[in-house]
Parts: structure tokens; sequence; C-alpha cells
């Protein structure tokens, strides 16, 4: 059973992330783990807080991208149910808001906004991104070819 983890400092935010094998068993907890958006790209993985029934399923195929802002100041307990790879994005100073989406198609940037690749390799204005690849935005606009890729845009509150 294999369990990594990994993190990644920007200028404005955390990328954290963990990969692993099936059945893997992860407590994490508050100030740990400040994650508000989960993404992932490979497999299943359930989420929940310790003693409580509810849990959220982070599946690549349906639920890819989630808000977990819920979660934020409580102990996490993640349960694998395949092979996985996922990403926390983690705002440097939690009490800063920040919005998230997936982007599959042109957009309008803003300078409060930041571009994260996490998988795949998208071609953006004509550059081709690869994974944990990150930009700040300006206010243009901005041509995606998405290759399939998993692309998010996260704009600062």
């Amino acid at each position: 059973m294999i369990m990594e983890k990994f993190i990644k400092k920007c200028e404005e935010f955390v990328i954290c992330g963990g990969y692993g094998d099936t059945d893997v068993i992860l407590s994490d907890g508050f100030p740990e783990n400040n994650a508000i958006y989960h993404i992932i790209t490979k497999g299943t993985v359930k989420m929940g807080v310790p003693f409580e029934s509810d849990y959220i399923t982070l599946d690549y195929k349906n639920n890819n991208f989630v808000d977990v802002k819920d979660y934020l100041y409580k102990n996490r307990i993640y349960m694998s149910l395949s092979s996985y790879y996922m990403y926390g994005f983690n705002s440097i100073d939690i009490k800063q808001d920040w919005n998230g989406k997936l982007v599959k198609e042109s957009f309008e940037g803003d300078n409060k906004s930041w571009l994260i690749c996490f998988d795949g390799t998208p071609k953006i204005n004509g550059i081709t991104l690869k994974s944990m690849d990150y930009a700040k935005l300006e206010s243009k606009h901005y041509n995606i070819d998405i290759n399939d890729a998993i692309v998010g845009v996260f704009t600062k509150l």
C-alpha cells in the first residue's frame, strides 16, 4: 500500500496533493490541511470528517473538482477506492477566500486570477502547458485548446 504527498508553494497559494494505491486511508487536519478545493485526476477517493456519516466522493470521471471550504477547520479522513492522484488548492492566508472553477473553453482573464494545469497538455494562447504549470492571468482573452486536460482558474475575492 503506497501513498505519497507533495506540496508546491506559489506566490499567493499552495498546491498540495497526493497519490497512492487502492485502500489507502489518510487523516489530515487543520492547520496542515487547509485545502479549499480538491481536484482529482485519477481514481476515486472518499473524504469526510471522522465519526460523521456524511462524506464527499471525489471521482475522476464524475466529480473531479470539489469545493471543500466547509471542511476547512476540521480534521479530514480520506479513503481511496482505487489508485488515485489528487490535488488541493490552498490559500496562503487562510482568511483569504477564492472562487475556483474548471475551464474547458476560451475565456476573458482578469488580474485577480491564476490558471493552474492539473493534468494533460492544454494549449493556452499558443503555449503548451503540463501538470503543475501555473500563471497569473491578465485582463485579456485566453484561447484554449483543452486537449482533455484538467485546468482550473482561481480568483481571489
